[in-house]
């Protein structure tokens, strides 16, 4: 009996300890669980307001465009041609060149007689105080008289007997020769080339009836007038 009244006492001492500890520390928490959730509630601090989003810069307006022609473009000396323009998002328009003062912002008007090859520009100013410049150039056509000796022989020496015609080139530099024209008929020595005023660079070749052509001739310089 007193060996098992030993044993006994301290087990339940021990486990009564236990318990009263663990209830305590559950009472703690569960103190402090409600302290914080009802007597000292938690303010929510609202979040700052935003910086206000600056307006947009004003519109500072677009820049003028302009569409400029001529009706013709190259003219026989003595004719005329018509000027045409549209422009979007201009306010005045401004003349210089071959005509000169304001101008609608669209509109047509003839220009000529014309002695020689002549430039027009147009300046337009928009809203927004920006220029928009357009030119366009008429030429006037002159006259470079051509005239040479028919070849005799081919280039073997043997006599030329189906000479058919010739060709012209020409260009505005030395050995440039961007255009040409055919001259046809072996019996024709002269020819008159009409082309926009300027100095030409000319040289010609001659053409059998097989359609073969000779090397260039000697190179000439030419104005048109």
């Amino acid at each position: 009996m007193i060996g098992s009244a030993a044993w006994v006492a301290p087990h339940r001492v021990l486990w009564a300890l236990i318990l009263i500890v663990i209830v305590a520390s559950l009472g703690a928490c569960s103190g402090v669980i409600e302290k914080d959730s009802i007597d000292d509630p938690v303010d929510l601090v609202p979040d700052p307001d935003p910086d206000p989003i600056p307006d947009p810069d004003p519109d500072p307006g677009s820049s003028p465009t302009i569409n400029f022609s001529a009706s013709d473009s190259v003219v026989n000396a003595g004719d005329s041609t018509t000027l045409t323009w549209s422009t979007q998002n201009a306010s005045s328009c401004t003349a210089s060149g071959g005509w000169s003062g304001s101008r609608a912002t669209e509109g047509s008007e003839l220009a000529g007689p014309l002695s020689a090859n002549t430039t027009y520009t147009l300046t337009c100013t928009g809203s927004s105080g920006a220029n928009a410049l357009v030119m366009t150039i008429v030429f006037v056509n002159g006259v470079v008289q051509l005239s040479w000796v028919a070849p005799t022989e081919n280039v073997d020496g043997s006599v030329l007997t189906d000479l058919a015609g010739y060709k012209i080139y020409y260009g505005l530099q030395s050995g440039g020769y961007l255009d040409s024209i055919d001259v046809g008929g072996s019996a024709i020595t002269q020819f008159d080339l009409t082309v926009p005023i300027g100095t030409y660079y000319l040289a010609m070749t001659a053409l059998d009836a097989d359609g073969n052509e000779s090397a260039y001739s000697n190179e000439v310089v030419k104005n048109s007038i």
